[in-house]
């Protein structure tokens, strides 16, 4: 693996280290290096090396580019995963009959489940409030508790949920069996800190944990890691950037990423400065918004890129999108599928993805799906049909994945041997099954019907279903399709590839939220509400609250490869951001 000066100084480094990188630096492949690096120190002995990441498409990446540098077997001297998988797998699970109410086990509870969802619903009756909205719900999943075990983040702080109500809820999820992920974090924090046995289990297991996007660590996080190092039996690889900590909702400020490096003596000079992603235009502008020492600096195939940065104002955001970025990105060349169109919120880009998808425009995001993802066979359906679409061996894992918690969400059961050789064949058989039928339908809902059969014969007959459970697919169709129709959605020319392009989604224009477009990159981004209110949010009060509000737009910013776009309209009464203000001399 090639990597520059900068990245093998950072490498080489085989001590405690906090590593700052740039946008765009290279940090997936540094982290990998130093991953292999480290996995030659464990291989053989009883130890492993953890490598947490922030989310579940960071863990994909990584273990897929892994898997072309590491020998047969390395696979049991690393664990690459978030932090909740981390204490979910290696302290709560193996512990939790410590913690009353989770004695015989337990289920994790998703924000995106109707158990969920019923959950909210039954704590709200109690409160007297009904009718609840997808805000409403998702709320809830932005609860997380605080050190000593008290409600806390912004849901809580802006009084959209009470400290009671979120006491009811977890009380509830805890009798009925359940956790959810903020208690994960809590329960592993407090079996850590009363239980001295099982800290020392995990400092004994672990040599070595790599930490990306330290910046975005939560507290509970940082005192789990602490109570790890406290014991000086484990290296500490943290690599992170505090110019894109946004996550303050979470419980993430930059202040925590550097007082836990302060704390084990962790190496801070190994800067990472070279941006492999964007034009020189783009780094340019980027410094306007936050010059960083040294300065970060176009290295890239971009690099030589001269399109500089543009900010168009119309009477909507679709407007200004359909006179100014579609037309950009037909006259420099530029895909669809790589491109974006980036928020600070959800709220503006359900209308927005409704009105592109009539206007002709693919789209993947908000508006973007015609039926709610949560009907049961949604998901592997569209993995089948994106695997249909293109065939990439890599896609194999990710319809494992689906399986799996399609399954658990059926049954209730955790069948891990999807994920071993007789679930690699399962997952052989449906697609062969999928291609056979698309060979006959063509057609998107004729296909999903016979699918909903088929792909039910082949999992009763490997066990993973009952006869009971027939039907289920077939049901899940039906919503499916009723869905569709409320969406006014044309069901006789609905094709396959429209399934598939939700789970392969290289074609169609992204829509998504700045908060979830960290960590990705496009040759261009649109973003729009970029306003007053919008950014910074009107909930921002305080002097943190606007700085990390600066740093959202500074990651939306540094997301663009090429073609960087800002966005403002009528709707926006309070004018363009502050932020747009501070850098216009920077616009030619």
């Amino acid at each position: 693996m090639r990597l520059t000066t900068e990245q093998k100084q950072a490498v080489r480094w085989d001590k405690d280290a906090f590593i700052s990188a740039c946008p765009g630096s290279g940090k997936t492949r540094v982290i990998i290096s130093k991953l292999v690096r480290t996995m030659d120190e464990v291989r053989g002995t009883p130890r492993m090396v953890g490598c947490i990441t922030y989310t579940n498409t960071a863990v994909h990446e990584i273990e897929a580019r892994l898997r072309h540098h590491s020998q047969p077997g390395d696979e049991d001297f690393y664990d690459v995963c978030t932090i909740h998988s981390f204490c979910l797998n290696h302290i709560f699970r193996p512990f939790c009959h410590l913690i009353k109410g989770y004695k015989q086990g337990f289920k994790v509870l998703t924000p995106d489940s109707k158990e969920f969802a019923n959950f909210v619903t039954s704590t709200c009756d109690r409160y007297g409030r009904y009718n609840l909205n997808f805000q409403d719900i998702e709320e809830f999943s932005n609860l997380r508790m605080s050190p000593v075990g008290e409600p806390v983040g912004y849901t809580i702080e802006r009084g959209a949920i009470t400290p009671n109500m979120a006491k009811r809820f977890w009380k509830t999820i805890r009798y009925s069996g359940f956790v959810d992920f903020a208690n994960i974090i809590y329960y592993s924090l407090l079996l850590l800190q009363k239980r001295a046995e099982i800290q020392n289990y995990i400092a004994s297991k672990f040599a070595w944990i790599l930490v990306d996007e330290f910046q975005d660590t939560s507290d509970l996080q940082v005192e789990i890691l602490s109570l790890i190092a406290d014991l000086g039996r484990t290296r500490f690889y943290l690599v992170g950037d505090p110019f894109q900590s946004i996550f303050q909702f979470a419980g993430a400020r930059p202040d925590l990423a550097d007082n836990f490096a302060n704390r084990i003596g962790a190496r801070t000079d190994l800067p990472l400065s070279g941006n492999f992603r964007s034009s020189q235009p783009m780094v340019e502008h980027a410094e306007l918004i936050f010059p960083r020492i040294p300065p970060m600096s176009a290295r890239g195939e971009a690099r030589h890129y001269i399109e500089q940065p543009q900010w168009r104002h119309g009477h909507s955001s679709f407007e200004v999108l359909t006179d100014y970025f579609l037309p950009g990105l037909d006259s420099l060349g530029i895909p669809h599928g790589n491109s974006a169109v980036l928020a600070p919120t959800w709220f503006t880009l359900f209308p927005l993805g409704r009105k592109l998808r009539e206007f002709g425009i693919s789209i993947f995001g908000p508006g973007a799906r015609p039926y709610r993802r949560n009907r049961q066979f949604a998901p592997l359906a569209e993995q089948i049909c994106g695997y249909l679409m293109e065939s990439n061996p890599d896609s194999i894992i990710g319809i494992e994945r689906t399986l799996f918690n399609t399954l658990l969400d059926i049954t209730g059961r955790a069948n891990f041997s999807v994920f071993s050789y007789k679930g690699r064949v399962v997952v052989f058989r449906l697609l062969e099954k999928g291609s056979e039928l698309y060979q006959i339908h063509m057609g998107a809902v004729t296909w999903l019907e016979s699918a909903a059969d088929a792909f039910s014969d082949v999992l009763i007959d490997a066990g993973y279903l009952t006869d009971g459970e027939r039907q289920i697919f077939s049901a899940s169709v039906e919503e499916m399709k009723a869905d569709m129709k409320r969406n006014r959605v044309d069901l006789p020319n609905l094709g396959i590839s429209d399934l598939g392009i939700y789970s392969s989604p290289n074609a169609a224009l992204k829509l998504s939220t700045i908060h979830n477009a960290k960590g990705r990159e496009y040759d261009a981004v649109a973003m729009i509400d970029v306003h007053e209110g919008r950014l910074p949010s009107y909930y921002a009060k305080t002097p943190d609250d606007i700085a990390e509000q600066k740093r959202l737009f500074y990651v939306g910013t540094t997301r663009a490869k090429r073609f960087l776009l800002y966005v403002t309209d009528d709707a926006g009464r309070n004018g363009p951001s502050r932020f747009l203000q501070e850098i216009k001399n920077g616009f030619h």
